[in-house]
């Protein structure tokens, strides 16, 4: 490597909008602060679609490969080594995928067996 700490971007993946073939029926998309690394790729993928949404609250912001790096007295660390963006360029690592419509269950929601995000998103569904 000549350049050692050198970024390059490249365009590896692309999502086709070709409208005539899109789902034409709504998509809501669930995500949460669980939603880590393909989840996340893929919610932004789908996200791309003209049909869809994503619901719920800011996902954790870990998409990307992982590197294991070994260090001495056996102990390990991972990192990743690419950068993951949205396709306007924004930064998705340590910032997350950000919900179109932000849901987040209450205490009172789970206390009472009530899931507000996916309630929410069926009521998206009907009105839309």
């Amino acid at each position: 490597m000549k350049h050692p700490g050198m970024f390059s971007f490249y365009t590896t993946y692309s999502v086709p909008n070709k409208k005539d073939k899109n789902y034409q029926g709504k998509v809501v998309i669930l995500v949460n602060e669980i939603t880590q690394s393909r989840a996340e790729f893929h919610a932004m993928a789908y996200q791309q679609s003209p049909n869809a949404i994503i619901m719920g609250s800011t996902t954790a912001g870990s998409d990307g490969n992982v590197s294991i790096i070994s260090l001495p007295g056996g102990i390990s660390t991972m990192i990743s080594g690419i950068g993951v963006y949205y396709p306007d360029g924004r930064e998705t690592q340590r910032i997350g995928i950000v919900p179109d419509i932000v849901v987040k269950p209450t205490i009172e929601g789970v206390k009472n067996g009530y899931d507000e995000v996916l309630e929410r998103a069926i009521e998206y569904l009907n009105k839309n």
